[in-house]
């Protein structure tokens, strides 16, 4: 009997033994989870009859703030994207890990459910802008969504990122050696998710390219003729 007859019959023994105990091939296996990979999330239903408002929470509490506030009765929106993480048995697994740092969007029908998010012990604050709070569109909001799940256009999903930092935003530098630095928003690139900052260092406005996970919208802005 050649080599190859034997590998053969190797291969196909092995095949029966694993149907045998309902454990599909290698092959099938990995046929498999390719095809769980192309599968899309369902696509998330953004209501349009409610003010949808951003709330900032506690740390590693947006998971939970959107998940009370939804049995509560107010509907949320926490934007999570899949990215596939390596395990250190060398596992690959899809993980749906938040997008925006500690911000949920949640949609409000009147004042009492405002004081219902704001009283929640997870939210840190309802953010504002100009003394007025941050609204974001239901339809660019539907936008986002359908781009995270697959539904929607590629690169769609920057349009919330436009709303959040816009130019001439008072932000924060959260990460890196700038930690707690303030600065302004001089710039922003949608497509890179990456921000020009005008950052006060050395008694001076020193541009910083900063990404999105870098910065916070800063609760308390210095005068701009500072920065």
């Amino acid at each position: 009997m050649t080599d190859r007859k034997q590998k053969m019959r190797r291969i196909a023994r092995r095949r029966r033994e694993a149907l045998a105990h309902d454990r599909p091939s290698a092959a099938l296996t990995g046929a498999i989870r390719r095809r769980r990979r192309r599968q899309r999330p369902p696509r998330i239903v953004v209501a349009p009859d409610r003010v949808w408002l951003v709330v900032r929470t506690r740390p590693r509490w947006s998971a939970r703030v959107a998940r009370e506030l939804e049995e509560a009765g107010l509907a949320t929106f926490e934007a999570r994207e899949e990215v596939e993480r390596v395990e250190e048995n060398g596992r690959r697994r899809l993980v749906r890990e938040p997008l925006l740092r500690r911000l949920v969007f949640v949609g409000l029908r009147d004042d009492g459910e405002l004081r219902k998010a704001e009283a929640h012990p997870g939210v840190d604050r309802v953010l504002f802008r100009d003394h007025r709070a941050v609204v974001i569109p239901a339809s660019v909001l539907q936008v986002f969504a359908d781009a995270l799940t697959g539904h929607g256009t590629e690169g769609e999903g920057e349009a919330v990122s436009a709303v959040l930092f816009a130019l001439g935003d008072a932000v924060r530098v959260t990460q890196g050696p700038l930690v707690q630095a303030a600065g302004i928003v001089e710039a922003v690139d949608p497509a890179r998710r990456r921000y020009r900052v005008a950052v006060e260092m050395f008694g001076r406005a020193t541009p910083v390219d900063l990404g999105e996970e870098q910065i916070e919208a800063d609760p308390e802005p210095s005068p701009k003729k500072n920065i």
